[in-house]
């Protein structure tokens, strides 16, 4: 009788597919519906557990159909079992979205913190089900309800270890927030090699492309708790590194729990990864809706893909926490007259782009490198001449300026005629601030904007956070490092700003109890990056009548009113997503009138209709 056997080999561990008596013609059907490639004549197949997991279903009625027995060695029985066992609780989650597990939750903290009701509601849904996302705020306790959460899952027998992916920014809350617990568990931060004998490891995002043999060994030994901290990081799913890694470990883990306040920054099918994360097998993403999947959903499909994918989730919106309300404060700065001519000779020197393929993803690339260039026009046109000196792997569109041309003219001699009004006003707001005994924390896309306003506020001994500042592990003894920098602005009286790159901080970092003003000198179209670098100053443990102040710089007749408007169209689909009105609030500050820079074909449409405009300036 033809016959095929699973079997698990290898590390990272794949399913092996080998056939007996099944002729070509089937053998290929088979390998053709659940593997990329076929096999090599009389060579076995090999697939990832993911890959088995979702396409089960069609192997098994090609075996039923074509009469084919199947053996399964223990190790894909185990993994097949455990996918029997996600269906059946996802099905029981859809069913049951307002089934609440009952247990001790306040038992497993230790006194005297006390858990929030917002927090209690999350961590009874959340051990109901089994395996969870966790969409709140930041600033609502999600690390803390997690520890909780595994603490209660440890009790049960079903788990013995955490695994936590995240940023190296949320490290230090990971490892503080332990302490909450009323047993609190050993923590260790893996940087290669062996991994520690340690109950909780945590690792961040760039480390795991080369650590997935490693992983997939050690989670073989264990129980393992797979959480996902700041998950929209891996919204790229299996044509990203760091999502392709993932989805492979998540079958390997007893539960699996995402967080992220963000879930879906730029567009609904960003949340696809995360549920095929929490659901290897694809059965909860296959829920959404099909205006999930269109280039330009609209808003009325919102609520359909909230509906598909609510009883997976919990979310404490921002009104949650009783914050005092955010005030906006956007401004909006006319360009310098040098800086004027400047944006419009390079504007000119782009327009013709808008005849190229937007399907094209090179065009994507080339045209995020663009948005960068008009964005650094608009804040500092001298920046411009830092970077048209960088080399540049891209053979179109011509980045760097001529040498000897007008342009490079004018940007060469930018900073001898003409203080960019962007900085000038950031400079006169931060000193405002200082001299009212006020912190500020300033956000910039460019390391040049950063080492500007440095200098310029020298005497306000400002700290500076941005790639080149490495964390204290990676950092020469007594060269500066972030960890560093961030104790100095929040404990020594002379440090009144923190000059910040959202790249490198818009995540994992409380600062609401020693800052509440917060100043944008220039924003992406990356929506998720601006809301998470929102909450740095705006989080649960704010004093009641504290006044945040949110201060948007805006250069009229630039790109940056067009980044304004798309930031808001994200999240307002967001906050459909999610039933939460607060996310528009927060990204609407002025109603009468930010990942990859450009990840989305209406981003890029923007970009081309600014250039289109021409010189047109308000």
């Amino acid at each position: 009788m033809p016959r095929i056997r699973l079997a698990i080999v290898g590390a990272p561990p794949q399913i092996e597919i080998t056939r007996n008596e099944v002729d070509d013609p089937t053998w290929d059907e088979i390998a053709t519906r659940i593997s990329d490639t076929l096999p090599r004549a009389g060579q076995p197949l090999l697939v990832g557990p993911g890959r088995l997991l979702r396409e089960r279903g069609a192997l098994r009625g090609m075996l039923e159909r074509h009469g084919i027995d199947l053996t399964v060695d223990e190790g894909t029985l185990a993994l097949l079992r455990d996918a029997e066992g996600d269906d059946a609780a996802l099905a029981e989650a859809i069913e049951r979205p307002d089934a609440h597990a009952t247990f001790p939750a306040q038992d497993y903290v230790r006194p005297p913190r006390v858990l929030r009701q917002f927090q209690l509601e999350n961590l009874a849904r959340l051990l109901f089900l089994r395996h969870g996302a966790n969409f709140s705020v930041p600033g609502a306790g999600k690390t803390t309800v997690t520890y909780v959460l595994h603490a209660a899952e440890r009790a049960r027998g079903r788990v013995n270890r955490m695994l936590v992916v995240c940023p190296i920014s949320a490290f230090d809350a990971w490892e503080h927030e332990v302490a909450e617990l009323a047993v609190p568990l050993s923590v260790a931060r893996w940087r290669g090699g062996p991994i520690p004998q340690a109950e909780v490891i945590l690792t961040n995002y760039q480390r795991l492309p080369g650590a997935l043999e490693t992983l997939s060994d050690w989670m073989a030994l264990h129980r393992v708790h797979l959480v996902v901290d700041e998950a929209h990081r891996a919204k790229r799913g299996s044509i990203g590194e760091w999502g392709r890694t993932l989805l492979a470990l998540a079958p390997l883990a007893r539960r699996r729990d995402v967080l992220t306040g963000t879930p879906a920054p730029n567009h609904p099918r960003d949340v696809v990864a995360i549920l095929d994360m929490l659901w290897p097998s694809g059965a909860a993403s296959r829920r959404l809706p099909g205006d999930a999947f269109r280039t330009d959903p609209p808003l009325a499909a919102m609520p359909a893909v909230n509906a598909a994918v609510r009883p997976l989730f919990v979310r404490t919106r921002k009104e949650q926490l009783d914050l005092p309300a955010v005030e906006f404060n956007p401004v909006v700065v006319a360009a310098g007259p040098l800086q004027r001519e400047i944006y419009s000779a390079l504007r000119n020197r782009y327009a013709g782009m808008f005849e190229l393929d937007r399907n094209d993803q090179d065009v994507f690339r080339q045209m995020g490198e663009v948005l960068m260039y008009l964005l650094q026009a608009a804040s500092s046109p001298r920046l411009l001449s830092e970077s048209s000196r960088q080399p540049r792997a891209y053979r179109y569109p011509p980045l760097e300026i001529p040498p000897g041309s007008r342009l490079a003219r004018l940007v060469d001699t930018y900073a001898e005629h003409e203080v960019a009004p962007k900085i000038a006003h950031a400079c006169a707001l931060i000193r405002e601030n200082a001299n009212a005994g006020l912190r500020t924390l300033v956000w910039s896309n460019f390391p040049g904007n950063l080492l500007d306003l440095e200098q310029q506020l020298a005497a306000l001994e400002p700290a500076l956070i941005y790639g080149e500042i490495p964390t204290r592990e990676n950092a020469e003894r007594g060269a500066r490092n972030r960890e560093d920098e961030l104790h100095r602005f929040r404990t020594d009286d002379r440090c009144r700003v923190l000059l910040a790159n959202p790249a490198a901080m818009s995540e994992g970092v409380s600062l609401h109890d020693v800052c509440h003003e917060a100043v944008y000198v220039d924003r992406t179209f990356n929506a998720g990056q601006y809301l998470q670098s929102l909450d740095r100053i705006h989080r649960l443990g704010l004093l009641p009548g504290t006044r945040t102040r949110i201060t948007l710089l805006l250069t009229a007749g630039t790109i940056d009113e067009r980044v304004d408007r798309r930031v808001s169209d994200k999240t307002q689909r967001l906050a459909g997503l999610l039933d939460d009105p607060q996310l528009v609030r927060l990204a609407l500050p002025d109603e009468e009138d930010y990942g990859e820079p450009v990840d989305e074909p209406d981003d890029l449409e923007e970009i081309l209709a600014h250039l289109r405009e021409g010189r047109t300036y308000e």
